[in-house]
C-alpha cells in the first residue's frame, strides 16, 4: 500500500500532464464551482455521484456539490478530445485536468459501474474516427451525413487529408446530434453517451505554421459541441450532465514511464524499514457499530421506562400506595 502511494505521489510531482475538463451543462441540483484541478481517474466517480450512485472515492475533489438528491440528472454525456491539451470551449465551467489514465480506461470504469447496477441502461460509445461505414446504425437510428459546405471554409481544405478526416468526424457528430431529439426515449433509467473525437490533433500538427487554420478548426469543433449540448439539454429537459475533456495519450505514456521508474527504485523498501501501521481485518469496525446501536437502544429504553414510571397511577388500594403513604395503617 505504501509503495503504491509513493509511486503515485512521486509520479504526479514529476509529471504534470495537464488537460482541460469542462462542464458545459449541469442541472440546478448539481453545481460545479471553484477551479481545483481534478484527476481523470476520478471522473467515473464524479459522474456516478451526479447520477445518484454511491461510490468509494479514490481521491478528493471539492469542485462539485449536489444540492437536491431528489432531482438528479438522468444522463451523462461525455466528449473526449484526443491528442490535445485544451480546446477552449466558449462556455461552461473549466478545470485543469491531470491526465493520469487513457480515455478508454475512464470509459470502461464508468460504463462498467453503470452496467453493474443495471444492465438495461442505455450505454453508448461513439468513436467518430470509425466513420459512418463502421458505425452504421447508431443507438438512435441510422446516421445520415450532410455534405460539407466548402464555401464556408476559410483556411481548411478537403484536399488536405487531415482536414478532410476532421471535417468527416464533425459531420458524424452533427449526424448524431440530429438524431438526439427523435431517438431518445426518456424513462426511469440513467443513460450514458460517450463521444471520442481524435482528428483535431493531426490538423494542429499539419498547420503549425498556419494559426488561422487551427483557429478555424477549434471554432468548428466548438460549434459542433454547442449543437450537441443543446440537443441533449432539450431532449432531457435540462436534467443532463454534459462534460468535455481533453486527453493526450503521449502524456499518459510519459506518466506511466515515470511510474515504472519510481517503482524500480522502491523495490527494496520493506515493512522493516518503514513505520507502517497495523493491518486490520475487514470486520474490525463491526464491534464499534454493535456498541453504538446497543448504546442507542439502551438509552431510549431507559428513557421509556422512566417516563412510564413517572406517569404510573398506583391507586389507593395498591401496595405501592400503602407503602408510600405518610399515614400509619392499622389492621383491624
Amino acid at each position: 500500500m505504501f509503495r503504491q502511494i509513493l509511486c503515485v505521489a512521486v509520479t504526479l510531482a514529476a509529471v504534470q500532464a495537464h488537460g482541460t475538463f469542462t462542464i458545459m451543462h449541469s442541472p440546478e441540483s448539481v453545481t460545479f464551482h471553484g477551479n481545483e484541478e481534478v484527476c481523470q481517474s476520478l471522473l467515473p466517480e464524479i459522474f456516478s455521484l451526479t447520477l445518484g450512485y454511491t461510490t468509494k472515492m479514490r481521491g478528493s475533489w471539492d469542485g462539485m456539490r449536489i444540492t437536491n438528491i431528489f432531482d438528479l440528472p438522468e444522463a451523462v454525456v461525455g466528449v473526449a478530445i484526443e491528442g490535445v491539451t485544451s480546446i477552449e470551449p466558449p462556455r461552461g465551467k473549466h478545470y485543469p485536468l491531470i491526465e493520469d489514465e487513457s480515455e478508454e480506461t475512464t470509459w470502461q470504469a464508468l460504463s462498467g459501474r453503470l452496467e453493474e447496477r443495471d444492465n438495461s441502461e442505455t450505454v453508448v460509445r461513439i468513436n467518430t474516427a470509425d466513420g459512418v461505414d463502421a458505425l452504421g446504425r447508431s443507438a438512435l437510428g441510422e446516421l445520415k451525413l450532410k455534405p460539407v459546405n466548402v464555401a464556408s471554409l476559410k483556411t481548411l481544405s478537403l484536399e488536405n487529408e487531415s482536414d478532410r478526416k476532421f471535417l468527416e468526424e464533425i459531420q458524424l457528430l452533427d449526424a448524431f446530434t440530429n438524431k438526439v431529439l427523435s431517438g431518445i426515449t426518456i424513462d426511469d433509467k440513467t443513460d450514458l453517451y460517450w463521444f471520442v473525437v481524435s482528428a483535431l490533433s493531426p490538423v494542429i500538427d499539419s498547420h503549425r505554421d498556419k494559426p488561422a487554420a487551427v483557429k478555424e478548426a477549434l471554432a468548428i469543433l466548438n460549434d459542433a459541441l454547442s449543437r450537441l449540448s443543446n440537443a441533449f439539454v432539450d431532449a432531457y429537459k435540462g436534467k443532463v450532465i454534459i462534460a468535455v475533456f481533453t486527453n493526450d495519450a503521449s502524456h499518459v505514456r510519459h506518466t506511466r514511464a515515470a511510474g515504472d521508474g519510481v517503482g524500480s527504485r522502491v523495490d527494496n523498501i520493506t515493512s522493516d524499514t518503514i513505520n507502517a501501521s497495523k493491518e486490520y481485518d475487514a470486520t474490525y469496525p463491526v464491534m464499534f457499530t454493535i456498541f453504538l446501536w446497543f448504546g442507542v437502544a439502551f438509552v431510549f429504553s431507559l428513557i421509556a421506562i422512566c417516563i412510564t414510571i413517572a406517569d404510573m397511577d398506583p391507586g389507593r388500594d395498591s401496595i405501592i400506595y400503602r407503602m408510600t403513604s405518610n399515614r400509619m395503617k392499622k389492621d383491624n
